[in-house]
């Protein structure tokens, strides 16, 4: 089974304290989420996330993270198809000719 990755836009409230800090730490403490990010634009929040199926991603999103205090909206978009990760080329290896 393949697992199905996703990106989550947030739009958060900022804490007076701490602003972005403790709520970022705070979702990056989920299992799902593999990384984090602080961005500027139109929202806060980058979250990459995994899980086993759309399903379970959704389910996250939905009882998870915009449930936690702060969070104001989220956008999640999934990935379908990989091209290049890592600074490799994905599809390439496959139209290589061999090397005799």
């Amino acid at each position: 089974m393949n697992d199905v990755h996703a990106v989550i836009e947030l739009k958060i409230t900022p804490q007076r304290d701490s602003g972005f800090g403790r709520i970022a730490e705070r979702i990056s403490k989920f299992e799902q989420v593999e990384a984090c990010f602080l961005m500027s634009g139109a929202y806060d929040l980058l979250v990459f996330v995994k899980g086993d199926s759309l399903q379970d991603v959704a389910q996250f999103v939905a009882q998870d993270l915009s449930t936690l205090d702060g969070v104001l909206s989220t956008a999640t978009h999934f990935m379908l198809e990989t091209y290049k990760t890592g600074g490799v080329l994905g599809k390439i290896e496959d139209e290589r000719m061999e090397v005799s």
